[in-house]
């Protein structure tokens, strides 16, 4: 098969089913983060596993163009109820049953994407199916995916968020936690925000279908493809582990193409897969793990099959005996015991690694109660300190103020100053300034000392001289005035 009918296809099932399978691409998987839809939003690959389980059951859905529900237009609204469930105002016209991860050739360029299988609704929207033939026969209809909030949520979780602190989209945004709610299938003429999303048509002649795979199943019998499937599965699940698990079918789908694969070895562990044949060569898809009680929506059957045991086949080349196998098997036993001894020594470990974090923690606890109590300790000194270095300021200040109140008081009223020049100190008592103080009453004495000096009324006698002569021995001015006015 050669580029989308690789991957997409559109084949009736038998008459009278009233289904008819489909298999259509939802999205590309982004290769680099500068990757991103016509939309903005970049699918990461490890997202979307995450996600994936929530596709099965989605349904395939067209907002109709016409009454007639022939016609399909373009994506449709989503909106939510009060009890938060998603609203789309189209149709359901199929079910999802099956997806999975390829790789396709789109246009001679390899492109990864997320795959769907399903079934259309055909017993119900006939005229629409018969429309979609038509028009992948004449070229390509598009899709187009929906997310919503996980489970009861209607909030998509993004990587590094969705909004730009302007409050704009980010380009590209990465969804992280959500889950899908349905691949819309798109008129022609509407422009899709990724062109991977396509339906392709097989063959248009009524009666006929070219599904490839489909050809090659019907030429093989169940054992046959169950062999071929048994080999590539344990082959793809094994690649690079250290230990060898041989897996064999336990229910085989053949509508579906889907096999449930069951460990020979582990109680309990299965994995679903699907598989293609194309140019004679077998491949599966992605390999899921599921429960026991997996069955498909569609309500398909499963049948019964017998692969002989020295028949497995590995590469094309036949394989173990039953011999062989059972050697095999008593080798993966031995592992298993090595294995479970690792890790009741790894348990051990572990307990040991525990216990020293339990006493690590205790004495973390124990040292932060006791910086609790230093902490409180000291807090209470600091008061108590506080307190003692305000009444000394307050002492201090007191002190001060007594020793200026007394220069004030008995020495000032010595140098014999009028009522106006002592009004002048008085500033400086009520400050507290005792240096200013004493620097004013000697600014006082030196002027009074020159206006006498000065004034030619002063009489000079012998006790002036003998002044004035201590004067000229450099008695400062300030010292001077005192004695005089002394």
């Amino acid at each position: 098969m050669k580029e989308l009918n690789q991957y997409i296809e559109v084949c009736e099932l038998p008459e009278g089913a009233g289904k008819t399978f489909i298999k259509m691409s939802a999205l590309k998987i982004h290769e680099s983060i500068d990757e991103h839809n016509d939309n903005g939003i970049h699918w990461d690959e490890q997202f979307i596993k995450d996600n994936l389980e929530s596709i099965i059951g989605c349904p395939y859905v067209v907002s109709w163009f016409d009454e007639e529900e022939q016609i399909p237009s373009d994506h449709g609204e989503m909106s939510y109820d009060e009890d938060g469930n998603l609203i789309f105002d189209g149709v359901a016209v199929g079910t999802i049953v099956n997806a999975y991860i390829d790789n396709i050739n789109v246009n001679d360029a390899d492109v990864k994407v997320l795959m769907t299988e399903g079934y259309l609704y055909s017993q119900c929207y006939n005229k629409f199916v018969k429309w979609l033939k038509e028009a992948v026969g004449k070229g390509k209809v598009y899709g187009s995916v929906e997310i919503n909030g996980k489970g009861k949520s209607n909030i998509i979780e993004y990587l590094d968020g969705a909004l730009n602190e302007d409050g704009t989209k980010k380009v590209p945004r990465t969804p992280k936690i959500y889950d899908f709610s349905a691949l819309a299938i798109l008129h022609n003429l509407v422009e899709p925000a990724d062109k991977n999303s396509i339906v392709f048509e097989v063959n248009n002649k009524e009666g006929e279908t070219k599904n490839m795979s489909k050809i090659e199943i019907n030429e093989l019998n169940h054992e046959d493809i169950s062999i071929l499937v048994e080999n590539e599965f344990n082959k793809k699940f094994n690649e690079g582990k250290q230990y060898y698990t041989w897996f064999y079918p336990h229910k085989f789908y053949p509508t579906i193409s889907t096999f449930i694969m069951k460990s020979w070895d582990k109680i309990g562990e299965y994995y679903k897969t699907t598989f293609t044949i194309e140019d004679g060569v077998l491949k599966i898809s992605e390999i899921i793990k599921v429960e026991e009680s997996w069955i498909p929506i569609g309500n398909e059957q499963s049948v019964e099959i017998n692969t002989p045991l020295k028949q497995i086949i590995k590469g094309g080349k036949d394989g173990m005996t039953v011999e062989e196998l059972n050697a095999k098997i008593a080798e993966l036993t031995t592992q298993n015991t090595e294995l479970n001894t690792k890790i009741i020594e790894l348990n051990s470990t572990i307990g040991e690694k525990d216990n020293k974090i339990t006493e690590i923690n205790e004495a973390l606890t124990t040292a932060n109660k006791s910086l609790e109590e230093v902490n409180a300790k000291y807090s209470a000194i600091e008061i108590e300190c506080n307190g003692y270095k305000e009444e000394k300021a307050k002492l201090d200040a007191e002190k001060k103020q007594t020793e200026v109140n007394a220069y004030f008081e008995n020495e000032i009223p010595k140098n014999g100053f009028e009522e106006t020049e002592i009004n002048t100190l008085k500033e400086f008592v009520e400050k507290c300034d005792l240096e200013g103080l004493k620097n004013a009453e000697s600014n006082l004495i030196v002027k009074k000392f020159k206006e006498l000096k000065n004034n030619s009324s002063v009489e000079t006698n012998t006790t002036n001289e003998v002044f004035f002569k201590t004067k000229e021995e450099k008695l400062d001015d300030i010292e001077a005035g005192k004695a005089l006015f002394n």
